[in-house]
């Protein structure tokens, strides 16, 4: 009977599909397309995530140094600084073999500094700092902070001592950049 069943079955299909063009059908009794399709998906998605990941690093990479940027560039607009020393009139003093020169620049900014990071570059020669002392002049106690208004004393501390008469450059910058130049000359007294 089972037989008999099947056998019917299978006629039934056969003379169903007698009458399709044999061109418009086409058994895939194996499921390869479906697998290549779902093999060709899953590498789609997995390289999306890929481009996803580098995509969104970088966007956070670029959004992180164009917020530390701007908050540099917003402490720079706040600050300023001026050296207010006479250029005709340098405060120089020998010490113990030490040529002692003293300049002052005031925090003309609206930001407070901190004098220890202050960066001085005397004829094109970077200062290094165990030949600087630092004093903010006009306030009783020494936090070492420069506020606004505040005039610093910078001793540049030398082996040797500046050639009299002849031009010399210092520029003074401050923890963040700004800086300001001044051209003076050392009388020969």
């Amino acid at each position: 009977m089972k037989q008999f069943i099947s056998n019917l079955l299978y006629e039934d299909v056969r003379m169903k599909t007698a009458s399709i063009p044999s061109n418009r059908i086409h058994r895939d009794e194996s499921a390869e397309t479906a697998m290549t399709h779902l093999i060709f998906f899953i590498a789609a998605v997995i390289i999306a995530m890929g481009v996803v990941a580098v995509v969104s690093v970088n966007v956070q990479n670029i959004t992180g140094a164009t917020s530390a940027g701007s908050q540099t560039l917003a402490e720079q607009l706040r600050t300023d600084i001026t050296i207010v020393s006479d250029p005709e009139r340098i405060l120089y003093k020998i010490d113990n073999d030490e040529h002692r020169y003293t300049f002052y620049v005031k925090n003309t900014g609206k930001s407070s500094l901190v004098a220890e990071y202050v960066t001085v570059i005397l004829n094109g020669a970077l200062v290094y700092p165990e030949y600087l002392e630092f004093e903010v002049t006009g306030r009783d106690s020494d936090t070492g902070t420069w506020i606004p208004g505040d005039v610093l004393a910078v001793t540049v501390i030398m082996d040797e001592e500046l050639e009299p008469d002849r031009d010399h450059r210092i520029r003074i910058s401050s923890e963040n950049g700004k800086s300001d130049v001044m051209n003076f000359k050392i009388k020969n007294s």
